[in-house]
Formats: structure tokens, sequence, C-alpha cells
């Protein structure tokens, strides 16, 4: 779960979607007929090329791309064809095995994952296991999803007018209509799945070999925020095929996912507080304030500015352009929360813009273009299409309206839920649920303070997932923790995922120390958080 809701003149990115998988652990008839067709349809022969044309630095010439057919619809594996785009980066030594890499979304591209541990000095795992990263379905270079383009007025979720609110609920039912009726044949908007997904991962296991030509037998699993559900999924799926899973920033995989996205305006609201604190603690710097309810009013005094002046124009370190609305300004402050070391550039954000607003600097606005358009299409397909949410367009309208004067970040922008206008078909391939008893173990990872995937709910997944041990990361608001800068983390992943030693149980990690303001462009070169990381290689392209 990457960037929550808020919505714009031209797209919405939503946050947690909901996902309601069948309750029974048989599998349906459609199911036997999926699992059949995975394990008897011929395996390729995959070529693997070098994923770069340009010249990079050597660690990242190591890293190689082939392409895999894969059934459209699991349901009928003779009929059309998606491709898939999958990435290696082979062990330095001879592997102990492969691990499969997710870095959530879901829809997040994960060709580059790889790569994210190569700048982290992961270098046990990197010598010791071919390390796979996977577009899935809908996204990066594999077959994408999309949604026809949707253009109105943009939309401050905070206004809760009569006329705003009916502004909001049609704009959300016709975007839901652009995607579900998005005229891509290719890839058309109920095929894009968990459950598509999860057999799209057993059918590259079948097909790939490790880097010395040994069958595939088992795949580890390194999957963040949305990728331990997937990593879960798969894992009740083909317990057979599952070696050492980790599970980093815990989806609560037991239940579905609109309590998850319910618990995020509070959990990103209590983030943005610990920001405000460090902000203030560094008022010298910035000029925000000097206490957490100084920085906050700074903030809502800023958002007023910018909503008077309509857009506000602001140049980031690299010396690009952008304009925000005040919905805009929102989602960069959330985008911001998940690592503290965007929290510098968060301060340094709303300062300028502050000055930007009062001046009066007003330009029209413009958005950012998506590195890989695909990626928000499949997150409202997969959530959407999983399960029906437990609300109308009525009742999300009030829900929002009650919850966002508690946490008004992001309370407001919850009327923003396509999956409420959605028209689900029927049919559709479904998994059991991955509880109780007899599953592979797996190993959770997360800190108390995520704002993304709430701790509430990894502890709700940890107790009914009964083969399972859970890290907690104290004094840490960070998603996405393994590869990043916890000693403890990393130690205790590596032991388990490369020397196969399951912790005996659950165990804790000290957080890391809040950062200084950063002075130099060099210092802010290395982001630390290995998914924002891989966000970065991707957004670089490859040509």
């Amino acid at each position: 779960m990457r960037r929550p809701a808020l919505a714009t003149a031209t797209v919405t990115l939503l946050s947690l979607v909901a996902f309601t998988p069948a309750s029974s652990a048989l599998p349906s008839r459609t199911e036997d007929s999926a699992r059949t067709a995975v394990q008897r349809l011929a395996v390729k022969n995959l070529k693997w090329e070098p994923c770069y044309e340009r010249k990079v630095k050597a660690a990242y010439q190591r890293i190689e791309c082939t392409t895999l057919k894969a059934p459209l619809d699991w349901k009928k594996p003779n009929g059309k064809k998606i491709n898939l785009h999958i990435s290696r980066l082979k062990a330095r030594k001879k592997p102990r095995g492969v691990v499969f890499t997710n870095p959530g979304g879901p829809g997040d591209t994960g060709w580059a994952l790889p790569l994210a541990f190569v700048d982290a000095g992961r270098n046990r795992l990197l010598d010791s296991m071919d390390v796979i990263g996977i577009d899935v379905r809908g996204t990066g270079y594999s077959t994408q999803a999309s949604c026809k383009k949707v253009y109105g007025p943009s939309l401050d979720p905070r206004n809760r007018s009569a006329g705003n609110v009916k502004a909001m609920l049609a704009w959300s039912e016709k975007f839901a209509k652009a995607c579900q009726n998005s005229g891509n044949k290719r890839l058309p908007s109920k095929y894009v799945t968990t459950a598509q997904t999860v057999y799209d991962l057993e059918w590259i296991r079948r097909n790939l070999k490790t880097s010395d030509n040994r069958k595939v037998n088992k795949i580890h699993w390194i999957g963040y925020s949305a990728g331990t559900w997937l990593g879960a999924y798969y894992a009740r799926k083909w317990p057979k095929h599952t070696g050492r899973f980790v599970l980093d920033s815990v989806v609560d995989f037991t239940a579905d996912w609109e309590a998850t996205w319910d618990a995020q305006p509070k959990a990103f609201q209590k983030r943005f507080e610990t920001f405000a604190r460090w902000a203030a603690h560094h008022d010298g710097t910035y000029g925000l304030g000097t206490s957490q309810k100084a920085v906050i009013a700074s903030y809502e005094r800023i958002r007023a500015a910018v909503a008077k002046a309509g857009t506000v124009e602001y140049v980031d370190y690299d010396g690009e352009r952008w304009d925000f609305s005040p919905p805009g300004m929102d989602r960069e402050i959330l985008a911001s929360l998940y690592s503290k070391y965007s929290f510098e550039y968060l301060a340094g954000f709303l300062a300028d813009l502050s000055e930007a607003a009062n001046a009066g600097d007003a330009r029209m606005a413009r958005r950012a273009q998506d590195p890989y358009a695909g990626q928000a299409p499949t997150f409202e397909n997969i959530g959407c299409n999983d399960t029906p949410t437990t609300r109308t367009p009525e009742e999300i309208a009030a829900y929002s309206g009650r919850t966002g004067p508690k946490y008004p970040l992001l309370g407001y922008a919850r009327i923003f839920d396509a999956c409420v206008h959605w028209k689900r078909s029927s049919g559709q391939l479904k998994l059991p649920r991955p509880t109780g008893r007899g599953l592979p173990k797996v190993l959770m990872i997360h800190s108390v303070g995520d704002p993304s995937t709430w701790y509430g709910g990894a502890l709700r997944a940890h107790k009914a997932y009964r083969n399972s041990r859970l890290v907690t990361v104290r004094n840490e608001g960070d998603h996405a923790l393994y590869a990043g800068d916890n000693p403890c983390v990393n130690a205790i992943v590596e032991k388990y995922l490369i020397d196969g030693v399951y912790p005996k149980k659950d165990l804790s990690c000290s957080g890391r120390p809040m950062p200084t303001p950063l002075r130099t462009a060099r210092e802010r070169e290395r982001p630390v958080n290995p998914v924002l990381r891989a966000a970065e290689l991707a957004e670089a392209g490859r040509g």
C-alpha cells in the first residue's frame, strides 16, 4: 500500500481496498481446474537478457530480464495469453535457493526491487540467493491494466457541502466505470485479481531454474506491505512449494482489505504527529513551529493559503517545478510519511510551500505522469474485483464525514472509494483464506507506528496464522524494514531466510534514531527504505 486516497482532476490513487476471500478451505471446481492447468502446461526455456540497454554501474549490470507467457484466465489455460516480466540477480556464489520479491501496492512494479538490496549492501543475501523481481500482471513491463482517463474539477474532500459530496461520489462512480470498462482487450479488469496472480507466481516457479541449472522446488519470499498478502495466499495455496517467507509490514491477510483501509486515517494522523514533533525540534531550520501543535497549525494555515490561491508552484531539489492543489499537497505529505528519512524533504516542502502561498504564486495545475501507467489500475482492479465493499456510496460519504474531523489528513478522503460503485463479475477464481494450523512457517516484521499497515492488523494476522513469528520494531514508524537501516531486523531476517534459523519465539527490535536535517544533495542520494529505492530505480527506466 503506497499512496492513500485523494482526488485530483485526472487520477485517483486509492489506498487499501476490500478483499474478502472465500471462507471455505475446500477448493472449488474452477480452482481444481486452474490447479491442474498450472501443473500440466508445458514449461518454457526462459531466455535471460540484460535489463539495461545503457551503461549503468557494474552492480546493476548483473540484473537480467525475461518475459513469460501466462494464461489471461487460469480457468481457461489454453485461451488468450498475457506477458509476465521477470528479473533475476544471480547469486554471486553457489545459490542456496531462489527468493521471489514483491514491493507491495498491490500493483507496484517489482523488476527493480532486487537492485534495492544491492544499494542496501545486503551481501549475504546477494551471495547466497538468486533474487527474483516480478512485475505482476497489470503493471510494469508485464501486460498492463488500464483505466480510461477521467477528467473533472479538482475536488477537496474537506468541502462537505451537499453539492461537493454529490460531485465526489459521482466522480468516484465515473472512475470505477472507467477502470471496469477501459476497453483493454489484452487485460480486461476482471482478470486482475490476487487469485490469478497467485497462479502466475506458481507458473513462474515451474519455469524457473536456479542460476546453476537446478529445478526450483520451493521458493523463498520477501514481500513488503501488500506483498505480505500475496505471499500469504501463495503459501496457503502452494504449501509444498513454499520455503522461508518473510512478510514485512503486514497487511491483515486473515481478514479483508477494508479493515486495514479503515485504520489508515488514524495511523497516518499519528505518524504526521510524529513528524510534527520532529519538525518542531528543528524549528530553527524550517520555521514551522516550536511544538507539535504549532507545526500542525502551520500545516492547516499553509493548506488554507493553497486553497485560497487555487494552486501553488513548488520547486523540488532537482529544480523541477510542480503545482499543488490542497488534495495534491495532502498526497505529497502522506507519501512522505512512509520513512523517517523523508521527514527532511517534507519539512522543506511545507516551508517552501508556505512561502509560495504567501506570495500568491498560483499556476495552472498539472500532474506528473506515473512511471508505469498500470500501477494505479492494477491497485483498483485487484481490490475491487476480489470482494465487494461493505458500504453503499451514501454510507462511505457519511463515514468519511465522521472520520475526517478526527483524522483530517486522510479521513475525509475515504469518500473516494471506487469499490462502492464496482460491478463485480460472477465466477471469479477464488482462493482459501490463509489461516489456521498446518501451513508453512512465516516470519512477520512490523513497526509499531507504521502509518500504512497498522500494527493492530499485524497482531491480528499473527494470532490467526498459527505458524508465524512476529518481530515487533519498537519506537519506529517506518514502512518496509528489511534492507533498511535497522541491523537487528536485518540480522533476524537473514538468519531465517539464508540460514534457515526460525525464531523460537516472537522477538522485538528497537527503532532507529530520528535523522537530523540533511545539508547537501549528496546526503540525499541514497534512500534507506528499500521499497522507495526500488520505485526510484523503476522510474529511472532502462532505455
